[in-house]
């Protein structure tokens, strides 16, 4: 599985945030579509779609499956969510969590691990650059101790934090869902809120 960012102008032309490929890095506009091109030919190609806020922060994410050739002409934010076939783009929650979309179970599913990720596109260990699709799905609070499985409870560490997280001395806390406040054993505490992406 490849990630590939995608603003939506640089589908447009050469004006805007350049793509990003998870784990390579940064893409300049004119290969990014002919990334999208060459997906749009795998049949296993999977799109998802990140709706931002004006702040920069996840707003909505929503997914479809299936292969899709790219259309040659350039299309709106709204005619490729109609393009792509995505007609559930589930919001991202922030503020108070009502824990509408909790699951009962251990591991969550596919559409709340993408909620997650793109709330929060990195370890969110102060200072870490890991991609959260390489990380674990942590469960702040944790699962076998009454932890929910919800988006209020839930966000990406690489192993090496994860190992942090659960030493003695550290402790986790997530007032609402993607602000995660870290204490150290050495009584200090930091503060990670959701990723800003470029717009």
């Amino acid at each position: 599985m490849i990630t590939i960012t995608v603003p939506h102008t640089a589908l447009e032309g050469d004006v805007g945030p350049p793509g990003e490929v998870a784990g390579f890095g940064i893409v300049d506009h004119a290969d990014t579509r002919g990334l999208v091109a060459a997906a749009a030919r795998n049949r296993a190609t999977r799109w998802c779609v990140t709706v931002l806020n004006p702040d920069g922060t996840v707003g909505a994410h929503g997914c479809a499956a299936g292969s899709r050739p790219w259309p040659p002409e350039s299309v709106t934010p709204r005619g490729l969510l109609d393009f792509l076939n995505i007609k559930n783009i589930t919001p991202v929650i922030r503020g108070p969590c009502q824990h509408a979309r909790a699951e009962d179970r251990y591991r969550p599913s596919r559409k709340l691990q993408h909620l997650v990720q793109a709330r929060n596109a990195t370890c969110i260990a102060p200072g870490c650059g890991r991609r959260a699709a390489s990380c674990d799905l942590d469960h702040t609070d944790p699962h076998h101790q009454g932890g929910r499985t919800c988006e209020c409870n839930l966000a990406p560490l690489c192993r090496h934090h994860h190992r942090c997280k659960q030493a003695a001395g550290w402790w986790l806390d997530q007032p609402e869902p993607g602000v995660l406040v870290w204490h150290t054993p050495a009584g200090r505490t930091y503060c990670t809120t959701p990723t800003q992406y470029a717009i």
